[in-house]
């Protein structure tokens, strides 16, 4: 079982941008979700976690079966928004490029055989000999996760990898993904709600902290009773002079009637239009954790 585990992390890129202030969370085994509207801090907390940025102070510590793990960032692998590393070069040439560097010391036929395997990992056998600058995004996207699993790391972070790409493209990179996750912690950071279909595990954070962490019926279960549906004319609408407390979600409009979904810890009284309770759903939570308060 693979754990990365951050605690009481702090970070600022200067005096008046704080972005994590004690800043605790653990990630497992599996596939986790990353959530969070852009700027919530996801592509910090992956240059932290990597080495990239320095925390001003806190810890962060990979575990394979409860023992430490002594060189954590060695056994970290990152997959980029958009991996378009090496340019002139084939596809097999940059994975058998990188997995040499990774494992120095491989003999040949090692680093051939993690290459073979990745390449069939990420179903890009059709593209071994294509140079990099020829492939489409999605195609580049499965050859970064194909660079990540070399060398067989315990852990790989990926920047919101789907950003940009189309529904097809995004249904079979994530179809690779969950093969790939085996025996590993793969973790994935997206600002899309779409992504949430695909993965059951989710930790949600927004302005640097953590505002939800597990599975999709637990999110979905933390905004039951505290969703309701103000239906009036558009006219009337005026989020704010909406109580204390009461957050407008979303709104559908219908000719001169909108229907506006809301949180609220209870029944708001609201002056014009019918108010009444709705069943929260997966998207209200998103939108009430994302909110900036």
């Amino acid at each position: 079982m693979t754990e990365l585990k951050i605690t009481n992390l702090n970070f600022a890129y200067n005096r008046k941008k704080q972005v994590f202030n004690d800043f605790s969370l653990t990630f497992g085994d599996g596939i986790t979700l990353l959530l969070g509207a852009n700027g919530s801090g996801k592509s910090t907390l992956f240059k932290l976690i990597c080495g990239v940025l320095i925390p001003k102070s806190g810890n962060i510590e990979a575990f394979c079966d409860g023992q430490p793990i002594k060189s954590p960032k060695a056994e970290i692998a990152y997959i980029p928004q958009n991996f378009d590393a090496f340019p002139s070069l084939s596809v097999r040439d940059v994975l058998t490029y990188i997995c040499g560097q990774r494992g120095k010391g491989l003999q040949k036929s090692e680093i051939k055989k993690q290459v073979d395997n990745a390449i069939e990992l990420a179903d890009i056998m059709e593209y071994t000999d294509k140079k990099m600058r020829t492939l489409s995004g999605g195609t580049k996207q499965r050859v970064g996760i194909a660079q990540s699993i070399l060398g067989d790391p315990k852990i790989i972070i990926a920047d919101e990898p789907t950003a940009g790409l189309d529904p097809e493209q995004r249904e079979r990179y994530n179809r690779i993904v969950a093969k790939t996750a085996k025996n590993r912690s793969f973790i994935i950071s997206t600002h899309l709600f779409d992504d949430t279909r695909y993965y059951e595990n989710l930790t949600l954070i927004s302005e640097g902290k953590l505002k939800f962490q597990g599975n999709k019926e637990k999110m979905t279960r933390s905004v039951a009773g505290k969703i309701y549906l103000l239906t009036c004319n558009v006219q009337e609408l005026d989020e704010d002079a909406l109580p204390k407390g009461t957050m407008l979600l979303s709104t559908a409009t219908n000719e001169n009637i909108v229907e506006a979904r809301l949180y609220s810890e209870k029944k708001p009284d609201i002056p014009y239009g019918r108010v009444q309770e709705a069943e929260g759903t997966l998207l209200d939570a998103w939108q009430h954790y994302c909110a900036k308060k």
